[in-house]
C-alpha cells in the first residue's frame, strides 16, 4: 500500500494540463514520501485525454489511468477512483489545476493531527462577484431543501484515510455526491483554508445547467424534504380554500340579491392548483426515479481500458 494515492477525474482536459498536473504532484508529494500513486479517471473525454494518461502511465510507474466507457460524471468518476486506490491515505482533487497540488503537504500535516477526513475551504476564488453571490444564494436554498449544512466553500479538494475510503466504497447509491457521503459515513472531519487557482483555459466544464441538475439529485438523493413541502403547500391550499368557501357563503347570506362574480378568480384558483399539484407529482416522480434506478442495481460506472489492468477494489 502506497502511504498517498492522488485521485483525478478527468474530463476533455488539454494534454498540456495533465502533464503539468502529474509534474507538479510528483514534485510536491515527493516531499512527504516517495511511495505514493497518481490515479487519472477519464470520464469518457471527447479529445485525446485518454493517450495522454496512457503515455504517462508507461513513462512513469507511478501514473495509473482508468478509461470509463461514456461521461458517467464527476462524482462516479472519483467513486471510480477511490476504487482503485490503496493508499494509506487518498488525496481527492480536480485534474483542471484549480485544486493546487502545492497544498496537499498542508492537508496531510493536518490529517496526522488525528483526523481521518479533511477538506480544503477555498480562499480568495478568481470568480466574479455575481458568480460568488449566486452561488451563496444557491447553497442558501440547497441547504434549506436538503436538510443538510453544505460549505459552499468546499470542493471536492481534500484528504481521506483509507478506513473512510472502504467506508465509501460500501455506498453504491446512484446518486452519487463525494462530500456528502463522506459525511454520512463519518469518521473524524477537519478543514484548512487555501487559495483556489482559476481552471485552466480560464472556464470550467461544471457550467449552470449541471450545477442545477447535480443539485437536484443531491436533494433527492439525501433528503425527502420536498415531499413534505409538497404536503404543506396542499394543506396550505386547502385552508385557503376553506376560508375563501366561508367568505363566499357569508357575503351570500348578507347580500342575497347581490350576485357572484366569480369566473376570473375561478379559473385562477385552478391554474394555481393543477400547477402546483403537478409540481408535487413531478417531485414524487424523481424520488420514484431514484428507487428506480436503485432497484435495477446496474454498476455505477464501466470501465472499458485500465493502464495497469487491475481489477478495482469493491
Amino acid at each position: 500500500m502506497p502511504e498517498i494515492s492522488v485521485v483525478a477525474p478527468v474530463y476533455n482536459q488539454r494534454a498540456q494540463t495533465l502533464i503539468e498536473l502529474v509534474r507538479r504532484l510528483s514534485l510536491v508529494i515527493s516531499s512527504i514520501t516517495d511511495d505514493f500513486d497518481i490515479i487519472l479517471v477519464d470520464d469518457g473525454s471527447e479529445n485525446d485525454a485518454w493517450s495522454t494518461i496512457g503515455a504517462m502511465a508507461s513513462a512513469d510507474p507511478k501514473v495509473r489511468g482508468v478509461h470509463l466507457s461514456r461521461n458517467f460524471g464527476q462524482h462516479v468518476a472519483i467513486t471510480a477512483g477511490l476504487d482503485y486506490a490503496d493508499g494509506n491515505w487518498v488525496v481527492v482533487m480536480d485534474a483542471d489545476l484549480q485544486d493546487r497540488p502545492e497544498v496537499i503537504p498542508e492537508l496531510y500535516a493536518k490529517a496526522q493531527q488525528g483526523y481521518d477526513v479533511v477538506f480544503v475551504n477555498r480562499a480568495r476564488r478568481p470568480e466574479s462577484l455575481l458568480y460568488r453571490s449566486l452561488a451563496a444564494t444557491f447553497y442558501l436554498v440547497l441547504n434549506a431543501l436538503s436538510g443538510q449544512d453544505y460549505n459552499r466553500l468546499q470542493g471536492n479538494f481534500s484528504i481521506v484515510c483509507a478506513d473512510a475510503v472502504r467506508a465509501f466504497r460500501r455506498v453504491r447509491e446512484p446518486g452519487r455526491f463525494y462530500g456528502g457521503i463522506l459525511r454520512w459515513v463519518g469518521f473524524r472531519h477537519a478543514s484548512i483554508t487555501a487559495e483556489h487557482a482559476a481552471a485552466d483555459g480560464g472556464q470550467t466544464s461544471y457550467n449552470f445547467r449541471k450545477r442545477v441538475r447535480f443539485a437536484t439529485s443531491l436533494i433527492v438523493s439525501f433528503s425527502t424534504r420536498l415531499l413534505y413541502i409538497s404536503i404543506l403547500i396542499g394543506l396550505m391550499m386547502a385552508i385557503c380554500s376553506f376560508i375563501a368557501a366561508a367568505i363566499i357563503v357569508i357575503e351570500k347570506i348578507r347580500y342575497p340579491d347581490y350576485p357572484l362574480q366569480g369566473w376570473p378568480s375561478v379559473m385562477t384558483a385552478i391554474f394555481f392548483t393543477a400547477g402546483v399539484t403537478n409540481v408535487a407529482i413531478g417531485f414524487t416522480g424523481i424520488y420514484i426515479g431514484q428507487i428506480l434506478q436503485q432497484t435495477r442495481g446496474r454498476p455505477l460506472y464501466v470501465v472499458a481500458a485500465t493502464t495497469s489492468g487491475v481489477a478495482p477494489i469493491r
